[in-house]
């Protein structure tokens, strides 16, 4: 583990990453973190990776890194920009010429064919991950469900993945239920946790509110072990939680809201309408960030 900023940062895009809010997560680490030695940095939701990649090329401390996601295609993919960088990045580039030699029309039908394979799931390891990302880059949302005709389109960054497979060499990858992250810890661990939100419950069914409370005894177990961690989440509302909803399962913790980049550049009329998320911590450091950013909307308030 380095910690040298090479260029890594996410290969695909991701609902709920976290490039908008680096800046104050990073203030939000443990007040020590930076000179703990031999630090174990666990995330059991990795997504797209966006602190990942932010943590493991910053803290040259962090000598040992697991992720971990439930989605197996998600998983391979790790496992293979980690391991055949150069295969993935040939076939990349091959996929790309036949796409952008194509008119629109023709695009479509190329998307939808893939896809088509993709989900067959019979691809070997380089073509199953080059699938997977030519379909994250050229969909509506990056779902890979429906083509998205743009001007441009980034389907293989080279200089990304090289440098993303060097951060990722040492890493362990892991594609089991988040619990399973728990054996993995030990001495001086940080977990990083970015579940999925309630909202997304149509693309993540098996998410719901009771989710949020085993998450929550997993947390306490943390905890109970002294082992440091972060959570961030989406600002709901649960019927079966409570009115509060995540901030209230949390309450014994420190809970803060959170906004993105984007929106402390916003003026306070138009942050009010938009929705923070909540960082939970069983730590406690002040955000210096949130601190000019609360003082404003006190001053709108009033």
């Amino acid at each position: 583990m380095a910690g040298t900023n090479i260029g890594a940062r996410p290969f695909i895009r991701w609902q709920g990453a976290k490039s908008q809010y680096l800046h104050i997560l990073s203030q939000a680490l443990p007040a020590d973190f930076a000179t703990t030695p031999d630090v174990t940095y666990i995330e059991p939701f990795v997504g797209s990776g966006t602190m990942l990649f932010h943590m493991l090329q910053t803290y040259p401390n962090i000598t040992r890194a697991v992720i971990n996601d439930n989605n197996l295609d998600l998983m391979r993919v790790y496992n293979t920009v980690r391991d055949r960088a150069s295969e993935l990045v040939s076939e990349l580039k091959r996929i790309q010429k036949q796409f952008l030699s194509l008119d629109e029309t023709k695009r479509s039908h190329y998307f939808d064919e893939a896809r088509e394979e993709f989900n067959e799931r019979l691809a070997d390891g380089i073509r199953h991950a080059a699938l997977f990302i030519f379909l994250n880059k050229t969909s509506v949302g990056g779902q890979g469900l429906k083509f998205h005709a743009a001007r441009r389109y980034d389907i293989c960054e080279e200089a990304v993945l090289l440098a993303d497979s060097k951060v990722l060499k040492d890493v362990n990858i892991l594609c089991d239920d988040y619990e399973k992250t728990y054996n993995e810890a030990c001495g001086n661990t940080f977990f990083f946790l970015d579940p999925p939100s309630e909202s997304a419950s149509s693309t993540s069914p098996a998410w719901d509110s009771r989710e949020q409370i085993r998450l929550k005894k997993f947390c306490d177990l943390l905890n109970f072990r002294h082992f440091d961690w972060m959570l961030t989440g989406s600002d709901c509302r649960s019927k079966r939680l409570s009115a509060n909803g995540v901030e209230q399962l949390y309450s014994s913790y420190d809970v803060q809201r959170i906004w993105s980049q984007q929106a402390i550049k916003a003026t306070p009329e138009k942050r009010e309408k938009q929705q923070p998320e909540l960082l939970v911590r069983n730590f406690q450091r002040e955000i210096l960030s949130l601190r000019s950013l609360q003082n404003t909307q006190l001053s709108f308030a009033f």
